[in-house]
């Protein structure tokens, strides 16, 4: 979370009671704009959560995309997520403002993904999407006017993109945020997903051979 005119509130990792033990450490990389948390799973190595609620203005984001990528912890895994307030070219509809990146953000982010092997998880097509819906934020104004962008966003290491899984942008709550959830589910095992996708290749009816193995199966 962040602060806004309307709302007054720190940002918060939470996590689940059950997990707690497993944080080997924890901190602020900038004061309300950037935090972590790091855990160490039992089999998987070390995973890193950092929590993001970006600057308005692309120069003061360009100071936090330097220092996350100076200072954050060494791990097996990262997440990145949270209000990033910053638009790719693809990532908007309508006016955008201070949202766009110029060129010294745009170098900082690079460098940062780049040294913490981060992608986009929405544009991802290992992580299949639950719901039409793609924009995080809404500005709520008439539909001649309306500015809508998904400015929030789930960056994760290739680690984390290889095991695949789910990602949703939920419905609006207009009277609590402007901003809609964006929720990821991420498999626990690579490359096995609880309920995986099974294909049949088509193809194989047109061959007579390949017909009459699977007629003899």
């Amino acid at each position: 979370m962040g602060r806004s005119k309307r709302t007054s509130a720190n940002m918060a990792i939470l996590v689940d009671k059950s997990i707690a033990p497993l944080i080997t450490v924890h901190g602020t990389l900038t004061e309300g704009r950037a935090q972590y948390v790091t855990i160490q799973s039992p089999d998987n190595g070390t995973l890193t959560i950092l929590n993001i609620y970006a600057p308005r203005t692309s120069d003061e984001r360009a100071q936090i995309w330097r220092r996350i990528n100076h200072a954050a912890p060494t791990s097996d895994h990262y997440i990145l997520g949270g209000d990033f307030n910053h638009l790719e070219v693809t990532d908007h509809r309508g006016t955008v403002g201070m949202r766009l990146m110029l060129r010294r953000e745009s170098a900082a982010w690079h460098h940062m993904t780049l040294r913490l092997g981060l992608f986009d998880a929405w544009r991802l097509d290992s992580f299949r999407k639950l719901t039409k819906k793609e924009f995080t934020f809404n500005n709520g104004r008439s539909r001649v006017t309306l500015a809508v962008s998904r400015i929030d966003k789930f960056m994760i290491s290739q680690s984390l993109e290889e095991r695949g899984g789910r990602i949703e942008v939920a419905a609006s709550v207009r009277k609590l945020s402007d901003h809609s959830p964006l929720i990821i589910t991420i498999w626990g095992h690579p490359s096995t997903p609880n309920c995986p996708p099974r294909y049949f290749d088509i193809a194989l009816l047109k061959d007579d051979k390949s017909k009459k193995e699977l007629l003899d199966a």
